[in-house]
């Protein structure tokens, strides 16, 4: 924290005392506000896969390092991760101890929702229409922090919450907005991805990770030629539309398999592959284990952590 304001550390420790009042370990923690969450690690865990949702999410403390196609960032207290897709990524959490763990806070958030803020404020904002990588890392500012804390605080008040937290959540996207970054943070949440007709296809692929299709078929969803969606395809999602579906598949099984599911055949059926041996062939090789060792992993280390506290 040693280049920052003493407002901003003042801000970060305060709101750090409002997330100790939650009581749970480490993990994700969904607080009665429906779009807010907290995240915590009480240790530096290795490289993991995951997809981030269209989401806001600001460290409170500690550090960690993001994996983006080829690109890795590391990023700590008072930057934030955002996303306007869902996007595949690594991650990793350095140095996080039980005494002083990672936290970080994440909202659910939408480009329509950035792009409503932004009409009805008439907000002037100069955009940039060159693509880039659908998540993103940035600065935040007191402001932002400030909402940050009321929402925690308004997340005791359970009569309170339907009433109040969409408004202060709106008072979010607009701090965002006309901060010192919010050029960068509006084009890079919603316009570069709507103008180029990418976010349609992404969608459909989410929605459809199990079905089969034609490049030609996702060409015309995105109203443009073949060669324009892979260019595009790529500078937003840093790969292909068939390995974004791949990892799509993989990460749905995960969470099935984490869910119950202990039949790996059906599983692999359910999101999409006609060969369980080449599901588990392709899971193995992401997650570093075949499926079922890989939930037993997971399991035992959440059994460990809990014996922990």
């Amino acid at each position: 924290m040693e280049n920052m304001t003493a407002e901003t550390q003042n801000y970060l420790s305060r709101i750090l005392t409002l997330t100790s009042q939650f009581s749970f370990y480490d993990g994700t923690y969904q607080t009665e506000i429906p779009f807010l969450s907290i995240l915590k690690a009480n240790k530096s865990i290795p490289i993991e896969h995951g997809v981030l949702g269209p989401s806001f999410c600001v460290v409170i403390q500690g550090n960690k390092v993001l994996q983006v196609g080829r690109d890795t960032i590391e990023y700590g207290a008072g930057d934030y991760l955002a996303s306007s897709i869902h996007m595949p990524i690594k991650g990793q959490v350095l140095k996080a101890t039980k005494e002083t763990p990672y936290v970080a806070l994440q909202i659910a958030l939408t480009s329509e929702e950035v792009s409503s803020v932004a009409l009805e404020t008439h907000s002037k904002i100069n955009a940039y229409n060159s693509l880039s990588t659908g998540a993103f890392i940035g600065k935040t500012n007191i402001q932002v922090l400030g909402v940050f804390e009321r929402l925690l605080q308004l997340s005791f008040d359970s009569q309170a919450i339907d009433f109040l937290a969409p408004t202060v959540k709106r008072e979010l996207i607009f701090r965002l907005l006309t901060g010192e970054d919010g050029d960068v943070f509006y084009s890079k949440m919603l316009l570069h991805q709507e103008a180029s007709g990418i976010t349609n296809v992404i969608n459909w692929i989410k929605d459809n990770f199990d079905s089969s299709f034609m490049i030609s078929q996702l060409a015309d969803l995105g109203n443009m030629s073949i060669s324009s969606l892979h260019h595009k395809f790529k500078a937003v999602t840093t790969m292909t539309p068939l390995q974004y579906q791949k990892r799509i598949r993989l990460q749905e099984a995960r969470r099935m398999l984490m869910g119950g599911a202990i039949d790996v055949t059906r599983t692999a059926s359910q999101v999409g592959y006609e060969s369980s041996t080449q599901f588990i062939r392709e899971y193995k090789r992401l997650f570093g284990l075949s499926p079922l060792k890989d939930v037993r992993a997971i399991y035992q280390k959440a059994e460990k952590g809990t014996n922990e506290v």
